[in-house]
C-alpha cells in the first residue's frame, strides 16, 4: 500500500479515535468511549491517560464521575478479555458479543470440574447468587469477593485450593484457586465498580445499569459488536476484525455475511477486502502534530495490520514479548517515538526513545507536548531524548 493510501487511512482512523480534534462538553468521556468501542482499561489508572488524549481540559474527575449506577461508564471484561471502559448502553452488546460469554465459559467448566467446584448450576445456586443478595446496593472489594466465595465452598464442604496468581501489573501472590469474579462477569452477574485504593470494587449488574430494559438476544450481539467496530475503525480487514474481537474466525464471517448489505468493500490497491459501513462520513482532517498515547490504547490495539499508524520496521520496539506494548508519541499521526516515565522527588522524568531521526522542531514540540502531560498529572517534568 502507497504512502499516499496509507496517509489517508492513518487520517481517518484518528479523526474517528478523536485524536484529531479534543472532544468537548457535558459526557464527552461517554462519547469518545462509544468511539472506540470502550478504551483498554485493565490498568484502570493509565487509561486515564487514553482519555486525556481524547477530551479538552480533561480532568480525572470527568471519568469517575460516570462510573456509579445508572451513569455514563462501566468497566467489563470485553475483547481480548481484558477489561474495557464502555458505555453503560453497550453494556449487553459488548458482553454477549465479547469472546469472554462466547468463548472462554466453557473454560471456566473443566477448570471447575478439574478443582472440584462443581457444574456451573451449582456455581450460580449455590455461590454467586448468594453474593449478589450479599451486593444489593452497595460495592465490596475483590478481596471480599473471594472471602465470601471461599466461606460458600467451605458451607458445602469444598476446599478451595491455594494457587499462585499473577496480576496485570502487580507481583504475584498466593490466593484461593477459585474466586468465582472472572465466571461472574462473563455471566453477566457482576460488574467493576471502582476503586478502593488498590482495590477493584465490584457490584451487581442489576443495581449498576438499574434498567427495565430486558437483554438482548445473545446470538445477536456478536454481530451488533462487530458492526460497531467496523462503524468506527473502519475500512478494517478480515483479519483486523478476528483481532480486534478475538472472536472465532466463522463467527466473524457470520457476521460479516450478515452485514453485507451494509457494507462497503474496498481493496486500496491491494489483494484484500477492507470494510467499512455504508454512509459512514468519511471525516478525516490533520491531526496534531505530537500525540501522546499512554500503553495499550485503543488505537494501538484496533488493528491487526499496523501499517496505517507505525512503520512495520519498528513493531517489535513497540510491541514487545508476552504481550507489551511501550507508550507511544505520534508525530503527524504515524508512531514517531516510544517513551517511559519516572516518578522522581522532583516530579517525573520523561524518557523518549526517537524510532526516526527528529529534528529540533519536533524534539521542541514532544517537550511542548509532555508540558501538557506534566500539568494534567500535576508533576513537574524533564524530557530526555535517547540516542
Amino acid at each position: 500500500m502507497d504512502y499516499r493510501t496509507l496517509k489517508i487511512l492513518n487520517r481517518r482512523i484518528l479523526a474517528g479515535q478523536c485524536l484529531s480534534r479534543r472532544i468537548s462538553g457535558p459526557g464527552a468521556v461517554v462519547r469518545v468511549a462509544e468511539a472506540c468501542c470502550g478504551l483498554n482499561s485493565q490498568d484502570y489508572l493509565e487509561s486515564f491517560s487514553s482519555f486525556w488524549a481524547r477530551v479538552g481540559r480533561f480532568q480525572d474527575s470527568d471519568l469517575t464521575s460516570e462510573f456509579g449506577p445508572k451513569r455514563g461508564l462501566v468497566r467489563i471484561r470485553t475483547v481480548r478479555g481484558t477489561m474495557h471502559t464502555i458505555p453503560s448502553r453497550d453494556y449487553w452488546i459488548h458482553l454477549f458479543g465479547s469472546p469472554g460469554y462466547r468463548r472462554f465459559l466453557s473454560n471456566y467448566d473443566r477448570i471447575a470440574k478439574r478443582r472440584g467446584i462443581g457444574d456451573r448450576e451449582f456455581r450460580v445456586r449455590s455461590l454467586y447468587e448468594p453474593l449478589i443478595d450479599h451486593l444489593s446496593g452497595r460495592a465490596i472489594t475483590a478481596n471480599e469477593v473471594t472471602q465470601f466465595i471461599v466461606d460458600r465452598l467451605k458451607h458445602h464442604g469444598i476446599r478451595s485450593k491455594m494457587k499462585l496468581h499473577r496480576g496485570w501489573s502487580s507481583q504475584a501472590t498466593v490466593g484461593p484457586s477459585w474466586t468465582g469474579i472472572g465466571e461472574m462477569s462473563n455471566l453477566g452477574l457482576i460488574v467493576s465498580a471502582g476503586r478502593k485504593g488498590s482495590e477493584t470494587l465490584w457490584a451487581s449488574t442489576e443495581d449498576w445499569l438499574k434498567t427495565e430494559k430486558k437483554p438482548p438476544n445473545p446470538e445477536e450481539c456478536y454481530v451488533d459488536l462487530i458492526r460497531k467496530y467496523i462503524e468506527n475503525y473502519g475500512p478494517v480487514t478480515r483479519d483486523d476484525i478476528v483481532y480486534w474481537t478475538f472472536l472465532l474466525t466463522k463467527d466473524v464471517d457470520s457476521a460479516i455475511e450478515s452485514l453485507k448489505e451494509d457494507l462497503t468493500v474496498e481493496n486500496f490497491g491491494t489483494r484484500q477486502e477492507f470494510f467499512s459501513i455504508h454512509g459512514k462520513p468519511k471525516v478525516s482532517g490533520e491531526p496534531p502534530e505530537v500525540i501522546i498515547l499512554p500503553e495499550f490504547d485503543s488505537l494501538l490495539m484496533g488493528h491487526k495490520d499496523k501499517s496505517r499508524y507505525l512503520d512495520p520496521r519498528h513493531l517489535k520496539k513497540v510491541f514487545w514479548g508476552l504481550g507489551g506494548i511501550h507508550r507511544t508519541v505520534l508525530l503527524d499521526g504515524f508512531v514517531g517515538a516510544t517513551w517511559k516515565r519516572k516518578k522522581t522527588r522532583e516530579g517525573m522524568n520523561v524518557e523518549v526513545t526517537p524510532l526516526r531521526g527528529l529534528t529540533v522542531g519536533e524534539k521542541s514540540l514532544i517537550e511542548s507536548g509532555f508540558d501538557d502531560y506534566s500539568r494534567y498529572v500535576g508533576l513537574e517534568g524533564s524530557v530526555l531524548f535517547k540516542k
